[in-house]
């Protein structure tokens, strides 16, 4: 235990901020994404990938002191914010600012909450690591940036995320009419679904599409190619890979999204319990696999291109 105390690793400041937001409020890890802290459960992974053995360094007691403090302000906030009166007082403030009222209970809590977390992960990579870890802030800061867009341009009103739904729900057509379990049809942002216990609409809105997820990956891929390396063609095709991935990926959450609702057409509360951790469940682990294989690759490559020389003297 005093080794704990005295000599803490750089990867147990980040587990313990997550596991400080999950015990203030565990609900919040299992809802959707403008709904709870779900997407905090890459923060850790992302961590211990982009540091790969530094995030097991030690840390200096002074800086470690600090970063403990910074800890116990950050479950002191996620307590607070809780509380149903602090959560009221941040809708009212939402609403007095001009906040559709529906979207200030969802989008604006917790784009705020996202904010504060990256403030958080701000101070502690700035106490901790060198070579900064900056893929847990560009995952933090994106969630509240397309929260704070949500919070502006809610449902469809922006034009070329929105755009993209449409042909996505196309796709999404093919392979549920493919499969024979059910028949299944889209016009607009509206998935229509038919089976003998009835029929269902689901209205897709871009958040809902996982556009946000999409490119919120993309930019941790892109911060990893540049932080290894990697090159102008190299990133390139690691990105053209995480995009058309990350789309099919998508496709695949939404189908199954529409399988649970064409099993289950007469349970919409069940339903929405899927719908607040499908995304999470298929797109954070297909994200990390990606990076795990990346980092391996540019390893492999720069092992390659050192030993090589020795080999030929």
């Amino acid at each position: 235990m005093a080794k704990f105390l005295t000599r803490p690793r750089v990867l147990t400041f980040f587990i313990l901020l997550v596991i400080a937001a999950f015990v203030a409020e565990p609900p919040s890890f299992a809802r959707a994404w403008n709904e709870g802290r779900s997407a905090m459960l890459a923060i850790v992974p992302l961590v211990g990938l982009e540091m790969w053995k530094n995030a097991i360094k030690p840390v200096e007691r002074k800086k470690a002191l600090l970063c403990y403090s910074v800890v116990v302000v950050a479950l002191a906030y996620y307590v607070s914010t809780s509380l149903q009166a602090i959560r009221e007082s941040l809708i009212a403030w939402g609403v007095k600012l001009g906040v559709d009222p529906l979207i200030a209970q969802y989008s604006w809590v917790w784009g705020l909450d996202y904010a504060v977390t990256s403030a958080f992960l701000l101070a502690l990579v700035m106490l901790l690591s060198k070579p900064r870890v900056i893929t847990p802030l560009i995952y933090t800061v994106g969630m509240a940036c397309f929260l704070y867009i949500d919070v502006v341009l809610p449902y469809n009103s922006l034009g070329p995320f929105q755009d993209v739904v449409p042909p996505l729900l196309g796709f999404v057509v093919l392979v549920l009419n493919a499969t024979g379990l059910g028949y299944s049809s889209a016009a607009g942002n509206i998935l229509h679904l038919t089976t003998p216990a009835g029929s269902m609409n689901l209205q897709v809105f871009w958040p809902s599409a996982g556009l946000q997820g999409i490119v919120i990956g993309l930019l941790a891929i892109a911060t990893i190619s540049v932080k290894m390396g990697s090159g102008w063609m190299r990133g390139s095709i690691y990105l053209l890979i995480g995009a058309v991935g990350s789309f099919l990926v998508n496709v695949l959450r939404i189908v199954l999204l529409a399988v649970y609702a064409m099993g289950a057409i007469n349970d919409p509360k069940g339903f929405e319990r899927f719908h607040s951790v499908a995304g999470e469940l298929v797109f954070i682990p297909w994200i990390l696999i990606l990076i795990v294989l990346l980092v391996r690759h540019e390893l492999k490559i720069k092992t390659t291109s050192v030993t090589l020389p020795a080999e030929r003297v």
